[in-house]
């Protein structure tokens, strides 16, 4: 009986995933970049998804907070791209850099709690950083910011299908790396 599971999980997990692969193919034989876009998203919160995977289904802790990273990451490059740097290269590591340096001493004490202690830490985080970008009035405040050009990735930058297939190996390659159990 539970290898039956294990193979119904695999062969759906298999179908997605070559689903996935194929739709460049697809949007690209069809003109259809809309749903190039669509799937790129769909791939974006993937990525989000995994890691809140990472909280929960691997240290087993509920996270209210986990989607403030994403939103960090995605303030850093905004912020970045409104002040007329466009390297994408150099957005991405900002990114990871800014992002890092804000989940050290976030992680530091929330995990120093658990049950409802660290939901509820999470939470006020995510909270406070939420309303720490609302007050920048300087890019945007409570109306957000509006973006006047795309990070620059030089040969990926204007190449959906490339950075379809750049998300894609990025929602995956976890996937492939957890040894099969």
């Amino acid at each position: 009986m539970m290898g039956d599971t294990r193979d119904l999980r695999f062969w759906v997990a298999a179908g997605l995933m070559v689903f996935f692969a194929v739709m460049p193919l697809y949007a690209w034989l069809a003109d259809d970049v809309y749903v190039l876009t669509y799937f790129g998203r769909m791939l974006a919160f993937a990525l989000a998804a995994l890691g809140l995977n990472l909280v929960l289904g691997f240290g087993g802790l509920a996270s209210l907070g986990h989607a403030m990273y994403v939103g960090f990451g995605a303030y850093s490059v905004g912020i970045l791209g409104s002040l007329g740097i466009a390297n994408g290269w150099l957005h991405l590591g900002v990114a990871l850099v800014a992002t890092s340096l804000i989940a050290l001493p976030v992680g530091w004490i929330a995990l120093r709690t658990r049950g409802m202690a660290f939901i509820m830490i999470t939470l006020a985080f995510a909270q406070l950083f939420f309303y720490l970008f609302v007050s920048l009035r300087a890019f945007g405040g409570d109306e957000g910011l509006s973006l006047t050009q795309l990070s620059d990735f030089g040969v990926l930058t204007g190449n959906k299908y490339a950075i379809y297939t750049s998300l894609l190996l990025l929602c995956l390659w976890p996937c492939g790396s957890s040894g099969g159990s």
